[in-house]
Order: structure tokens, then sequence, then C-alpha cells
């Protein structure tokens, strides 16, 4: 069985134990926090823009793009981006995609365009 002494040498062994993992936690966090963080933009507006425009353009904002639809527009030639996802002017994070949505052009004739 161990003394009084002993077990208080114990004890403040083990609080320096559970400072030094909490402090350890507190700055691992920290450092998390700030890298996931990241640096915010405003989102370009690439509607009415070609695809590969639209793509240059957020890639340069340092966004991504995605095609999440492409449909036939009676309005807007094919390959124009006819809307997007977040919209203009909303900020976001760096690397964060925009979802596009891409004309096919006209449709061909005896097909109901969508729109």
């Amino acid at each position: 069985m161990l003394s009084r002494p002993g077990l208080s040498n114990i004890f403040k062994s083990l609080l320096v134990a559970a400072l030094l993992v909490g402090v350890f936690f507190v700055g691992a966090g920290t450092i998390t926090y700030l890298a996931v963080r990241g640096r915010t933009v405003g989102v370009p507006n690439v509607v009415g823009k070609s695809k590969e425009a639209a793509r240059q353009e957020l890639d340069e904002a340092g966004l991504r793009m995605g095609v999440k639809s492409e449909a036939h527009n009676d309005k807007t030639p094919a390959g124009v981006v006819i809307d997007q996802s977040p919209s203009a002017g909303m900020i976001v994070k760096t690397g964060q995609i925009v979802r596009v949505s891409v004309s096919l052009g006209a449709a061909p004739v005896g097909q109901n365009p969508q729109k």
C-alpha cells in the first residue's frame, strides 16, 4: 500500500498529464478550425457565358465548376450557361463547386424544350 506522499506524487503526475493532453487538444482544435475555415470569395456571375469561359472565370476566383444539367432552351445558344448555384454574389469558401446548367440550344423538331 502506498503512503500519503506517494499518492500525492501520483496525483500530481496525473494532473500534469491531463493538463498536457488538454493543451494538446485545444491547440489541435485551433489549428483545425483555422485550416478548415479557409479564404472566402464572392461567386462570379457566369450565366450567359460559354461553358469554357464560365469554367475559366470560376477557376480564377478559386472555385470549381460542375455541370448539374444540360437542357434544350429556345432562347439560349448551345454551350451557354443558363443557371448557376450558388447564385452570383454569394460568399463561399474557395474550392467550393458552383453547379451550372448548360443550354443544348433549341430542341430538335418534334421535341418539347425543357424550361
